[in-house]
């Protein structure tokens, strides 16, 4: 099967998932098409996969989200990952620092919401490039972010 045919059939396997319809081994097919994906997303953006971890934890996905920051700070996203996000921001906090977020992916979708630490902050001009890590996100809200990845990068592909 040539790479064309192969997203075809995923995509439909995940418009399944959205709908609820997957079960069994056909679930089974779904979760390791995500891997396989994912997998070929870190490998093309040069990403090294934690040792113990999956593809699925480690690709990074170009995708503006609207976030808030502390309440305060309203900015998009510049890339997204099950670990966390990055974002251009006019203050610069600490790394190490824990923030408050608030992360919409879609109208549709509740915002995922929680801490973050700060684990790089590189000042630019007129604003600093900040990179946090989630902490503590429940697995549905992990789940739902996952879906919201893989719908950012199936859309690119037509």
């Amino acid at each position: 099967m040539d790479a064309a045919e192969w997203m075809r059939q995923f995509k439909a396997l995940h418009q399944e998932m959205r709908e609820g319809k997957l079960s069994g081994e056909r679930l089974r097919d779904y979760m390791d098409g995500r891997e396989q994906l994912a997998l070929s997303i870190v490998k093309g953006q040069g990403l090294l996969i934690p040792e113990g971890s999956t593809a699925r934890k480690a690709f990074r996905v170009a995708q503006a989200y609207q976030v808030e920051i502390d309440g305060v700070m309203r900015t998009l996203t510049r890339d997204v990952s099950l670990g966390g996000f990055s974002a251009l921001l006019t203050s610069s906090p600490k790394v190490d620092d824990v923030v408050r977020f608030k992360l919409t992916m879609s109208k549709s979708i509740e915002p995922l919401s929680g801490d973050a630490r700060v684990v790089s902050s590189v000042r630019q001009t007129g604003n600093s490039r900040v990179s946090v890590q989630f902490l503590r996100l429940p697995e549905a809200d992990i789940e739902r972010l996952e879906m919201a990845l893989f719908d950012a990068v199936l859309i690119r592909f037509g």
